[in-house]
């Protein structure tokens, strides 16, 4: 079922009972980008992989929102689904306005898969956080009350009070003229309609009724209308009353159906769905945390029982039998022997058929993505020997898979997920090592450096530093010993790398809060082969429970965005000591190590530095 701004209203309840009814829900989110500046290294820890995500992705627009809700047919013992697919756009007025990012990668993405922006920008459903919501709803509440006891007339300025006088003329001719019962005042700005609405008002408070017209153009006139009766006028003042909180209730919109998925408890399935969460979490609740173990507290507080079906399959025993974890491919390999895909047929235009076959479409997906979640269960439940019924979340057979969601990036590095009700893993990075080689090299001659030491893995950061991991782990040490006197590079080992640039941007972000001077770095010269990394230690805003259980932010405004520290080949050459303890400095004359923090200064950094919209994570092989 589509669901926009013109049938909202009334699928709302229809929505509600499809929640309250199923026994899991299914979501899955289109967005207007992915990732900008740095992206997600291979060897990230899931509290750097989420910091990354953080920075990079929460200023893109969440434009389309699936849901589907699996519910049990008790007379004919099979699933059936409710879905709808829901545009989203938030409005200003009487919303807050929202600048968002646009990544052109995935706009163009979506165009070639039939999205219809037109209808997102005209039809979208509004939204908001529920700290905005709260701060909008108390001013309303306050104005109208202001409106309502209101003794304190404007005064009019005296290059307004010739054309104030001609309007209330007009307003005069027509009452007395008695030919028509509405007119309207054009060509006003805001000041002078609010002084129309204040003289208006007290010269024919019993005559005539003001408000304000919003045309098709959203050009702004006045209405003024006949008053016939004294109820009548009674009745203008609740039904503009009555207006205005219905227009909130819309600038509201889907928020209201997000936090009744929260609420319902219910177990929410989705496919590769971290980026999924973080949307939802920051567009329609409240901002996310910049601390870790908090933005884990608020997802499980909002969202009990999540369950990613990329992390489940990649899990035994589908490891092993599923090529690919892709949606369509998955859908595919689900379809056929040892697998049983179910058939969940559907209320009709309540829901959808495998058949229609509208992949990316948001609706759809959450679609698919149950029944693959369906197909897994009863995989599972078939090999412990079970009869495959219905879906129990806090069965046994779902216990390994609930509440972590998979890092598609990280995920072949040992550290496959975020664990939102337990400790994440902690892979070891003793075989991983920063780079710094010519710039002339490519990765064969990487590959020609490491050839005695087996296959390694490369993650390019840019055109003069690699991070490179050994497959055979045991030769770790043996790598650091043979390269002690290789002038042409420096090789450095993962953790002592992560050390010196976490120095790097804590020594920078502390003077930016120190001082308002820039350093500037001239940047405009160098490309960068794929992108640079960052790390980011900024404060978190204070957050706490209420009694109802939900995380509630002390301020209504959303938390500052952390500075990003994008580093170079420079950066990290500059400071990184080489094995025989002498490093390079930038004139390759080399400078004892002993040297205190303090005396090591970062040049050329520049914060306001602009960086494009990657496209690293592409829907073929990670974020599908």
């Amino acid at each position: 079922m589509e669901v926009t701004r013109k049938n909202f209203k009334e699928a709302l309840p229809l929505i509600g009972e499809s929640i309250a009814k199923a026994d899991f829900l299914v979501i899955d989110t289109e967005f207007t980008g992915l990732i900008n500046g740095r992206n997600v290294s291979m060897f990230d820890s899931p509290q750097e992989y989420y910091n990354t995500l953080l920075n990079g992705s929460t200023d893109f627009l969440l434009i389309q929102y699936g849901l589907c809700a699996f519910y049990w047919n008790d007379e004919e013992k099979h699933y059936m689904n409710d879905a709808y697919n829901f545009f989203l756009f938030p409005r200003g007025h009487p919303g807050p306005e929202k600048i968002f990012l646009c990544q052109s990668s995935s706009l163009d993405f979506l165009a070639s898969q039939g999205f219809d922006f037109n209808k997102l920008i005209k039809e979208g459903i509004s939204y908001m956080t529920e700290p905005i919501e709260s701060r909008l709803r108390e001013n309303l509440t306050e104005r109208q009350s202001r409106i309502l006891n209101d003794k304190d007339p404007i005064v009019i300025p005296d290059e307004n009070k010739q054309q104030i006088e001609d309007i209330c003329e007009k307003v005069r001719t027509f009452l007395d003229e008695n030919k028509t019962d509405e007119m309207e005042i054009e060509r006003c700005n805001a000041f002078i309609r609010r002084l129309l609405f204040q003289e208006l008002g007290s010269r024919f408070k019993d005559e005539a009724f003001v408000e304000t017209k919003v045309l098709e153009n959203k050009s702004r006139v006045l209405k003024v209308t006949r008053i016939k009766s004294a109820s009548d006028s009674k009745s203008k003042d609740d039904q503009k009353r009555e207006k205005e909180w219905e227009e909130f209730e819309e600038a509201v919109g889907f928020s209201k159906v997000a936090r009744m998925i929260s609420q319902s408890e219910k177990l929410v399935v989705g496919h590769n769905m971290l980026l999924d969460v973080l949307h939802t979490l920051s567009h329609f609740f409240q901002p996310l945390p910049e601390d870790y173990a908090s933005f884990k507290e608020f997802a499980h507080c909002m969202f009990p029982r999540l369950l990613d079906t990329k992390y489940m399959s990649s899990l035994p025993p589908f490891k092993d039998k599923v090529a690919s974890t892709v949606l369509p491919h998955l859908i595919q390999t689900l379809s056929e022997p040892p697998f049983t895909l179910p058939e969940i047929p559907a209320l009709s235009s309540r829901g959808y058929t495998f058949a229609q076959d509208k992949h990316h479409e948001a609706g759809y997906d959450a679609y698919v993505t149950g029944l693959c979640f369906l197909a897994m269960h009863a995989h599972v439940t078939r090999m412990r020997g079970e009869k495959c019924t219905r879906v129990t979340p806090d069965a046994a057979v779902l216990k390994p898979f609930i509440n972590k969601l998979y890092l598609a990036k990280t995920a072949h590095q040992d550290s496959p997920y975020i664990n939102l009700a337990g400790t994440d893993p902690s892979p070891s990075r003793d075989h991983v090592f920063h780079l710094t080689f010519p710039k002339e090299w490519q990765r064969n001659d990487i590959n020609q450096l490491f050839s005695a030491y087996g296959q390694i893995t490369v993650n390019f950061l840019n055109e003069t530093t690699a991070l490179v991991a050994l497959s055979r782990k045991e030769l770790a040490k043996t790598v650091s010993r043979a390269f002690v006197d290789n002038n042409r590079i420096s090789l450095v080992p993962y953790v002592k790398y992560k050390l010196i640039a976490a120095k790097i941007f804590a020594r920078q972000h502390c003077n930016d809060t120190s001082s308002d001077t820039k350093v500037v770095r001239d940047v405009a010269s160098k490309k960068s082969r794929v992108r640079s990394s960052s790390l980011s230690l900024a404060p978190q805003p204070t957050r706490k429970r209420t009694s109802s259980g939900v995380v509630k932010v002390d301020d209504f405004e959303p938390p500052a965005k952390k500075i990003e520290l994008t580093e170079t080949t420079e950066d990290i050459s500059d400071v990184i000591s080489k094995p025989n303890g002498r490093r390079k400095n930038t004139k390759n004359k080399e400078v004892d190590d002993n040297v205190t923090d303090k005396d090591k200064v970062i040049e050329r950094f520049d914060s306001d530095s602009k960086v494009t919209c990657v496209t690293t994570f592409k829907e073929s092989y990670d974020w599908d």
